[in-house]
């Protein structure tokens, strides 16, 4: 309610709402981190409200999920966990995951090569 159409598709929204979300659904179990699939489930329906089918606004959401990963420290599979439970929501289109896998964006580089090793089997 408090923002307009522009400030509901700029990327440091998409980006925040994408980090809230997905940070929300890490669950940190001693040894390994998870993926709370029934957390992403109930957030569902905003994400696909501001995601909109959007390749653009999708890849923006997939620049602030690499970025979450960096900052946990990279658990292994969980940037393939997040990868499987939002392409089989319908929340990221395959042309966004493929756009996201080829960027050479120099401001998205960090942790991209381990987030790449990470992903390779989704891709496969």
């Amino acid at each position: 309610a408090n923002l307009d159409e522009s400030q509901m598709s700029s990327s440091p929204f998409l980006r925040a709402l994408m980090t809230a979300v997905c940070k929300a659904a890490v669950k940190d179990e001693s040894t390994s981190c998870r993926v709370d699939t029934a957390i992403i489930q109930r957030r569902l329906p905003i994400l696909h409200k501001y995601l909109n089918s959007d390749t653009e606004r999708q890849l923006q959401a997939l620049y602030a999920l690499q970025s979450l990963i960096v900052a946990l420290d990279q658990p292994p599979n969980l940037l393939r966990m997040f990868f499987d439970c939002l392409y089989d929501e319908d929340v990221i289109s395959e042309d966004a995951f493929y756009q996201w896998e080829t960027s050479k964006d120099p401001a998205e580089q960090q942790g991209k090569g381990v987030a790449l090793k990470s992903v390779t089997a989704f891709f496969t």
